[in-house]
Order: C-alpha cells, then sequence, then structure tokens
C-alpha cells in the first residue's frame, strides 16, 4: 500500500497537482521581506531606551503589476533590525506615505484585478506590516489625480489631504521621513 501511495504521489508531482507551498504571511513574511546581513557586535547599535518614528515616502509602483512596489520591503527590513537590536516592537513606531504610481498598490485584490488584470501581490505584505504596527497612509490628492477610488482601497489604510500633510503631521508627532 505504501508503494501505491508514493507511487501516485509522484505521478501528482510530475502531473503538477501537488499543492502549492503555502504564501508567507505576517511576521514570517515581514522576517523574509526584510531579511539582512546581521552584522556581530555593531559598534553603533539601536539604543533600545530611545522610542524610534520613522516614516518613509513609496513612491514608485513595481515595473509589472505582478511585482510587489520595492519600496514596502523598507520598513519590513526595519521591523527585523529593531529585532536583531533587541528593540522592543512597542517602541517601533512606523509609518508609509503612499503616492505616485504606487497610489494603485493600495486596491484591494478586486478592484487591483479589474485595473490590472491580476491579484494584487502587496496585499499580503501591507497586511502584515499593518498587523505590526506600521501607518499605511495615502496621500489624497494622488487618489484624485490617478483616479483610485477611495472606498476600494484596503479597509486599514488611512487618507490623508497630501503626502506633504501626511509628512507634515507624522513630523510634528516625531517621526523621520525617509525615502527608500
Amino acid at each position: 500500500m505504501k508503494t501505491i501511495t508514493q507511487a501516485l504521489a509522484g505521478l501528482a508531482l510530475v502531473a503538477g497537482l501537488a499543492a502549492p507551498a503555502a504564501a508567507q504571511t505576517g511576521e514570517a513574511l515581514i522576517k523574509k521581506v526584510g531579511a539582512n546581513t546581521p552584522i556581530p557586535n555593531p559598534s553603533h547599535p539601536g539604543q533600545k531606551d530611545l522610542v524610534y518614528k520613522v516614516a518613509w515616502d513609496v513612491t514608485q509602483g513595481a515595473a509589472t503589476p505582478t511585482e510587489r512596489a520595492a519600496g514596502f520591503s523598507t520598513p519590513a527590513n526595519f521591523l527585523v533590525m529593531a529585532d536583531e537590536n533587541g528593540l522592543d516592537r512597542k517602541n517601533v513606531h512606523l509609518a508609509i506615505i503612499v503616492h505616485g504610481t504606487a497610489t494603485q498598490t493600495l486596491l484591494g485584490n478586486d478592484a487591483y484585478k479589474a485595473a490590472t488584470g491580476v491579484d494584487n501581490p502587496n496585499i499580503a505584505l501591507l497586511e502584515a506590516l499593518n498587523d505590526a504596527g506600521v501607518q499605511i497612509i495615502v496621500c489624497g490628492q494622488a487618489l484624485v489625480n490617478r483616479k483610485v477610488p477611495r472606498d476600494k482601497l484596503l479597509p486599514f489604510v488611512k487618507v490623508s489631504t497630501s503626502a506633504t500633510m501626511a509628512r507634515a503631521t507624522l513630523h510634528a508627532q516625531g517621526y523621520a521621513t525617509f525615502s527608500p
């Protein structure tokens, strides 16, 4: 019986019927996307007694609709490095300000698929970042100018009047803003 089962499993694999590996989500996806080369004994490590507030502008969408926007990897990388430095996540506050060609990446899957013909490859990482406490903010001007319907955005996306207003508000709250 074992031989028959093994033979059927082999045939299924050859025929391409084997179930695909489950896609990574949550913290596992953050660790995969944010992977870096750990630096042993850094002489300028992240300080454990500080509160970190960092925001990134993500303006570039991917080259093709089947690829994830590269800018979303940077906050994932920061979370991984914060963990490697032993920082308490409650002291790490991150935000992403999305505008430009990256605006469309914030659409729910149905709307993204209607616009591009493919599933939105950004959703799993955006959900993982949101679950990790990262604020995801979109420029309201970009929504209007790029004709991205607000009611089709992922449910956790916050809408600001503009990217400039989002940046200024976060700065007033003590965030440093970077561009990937």
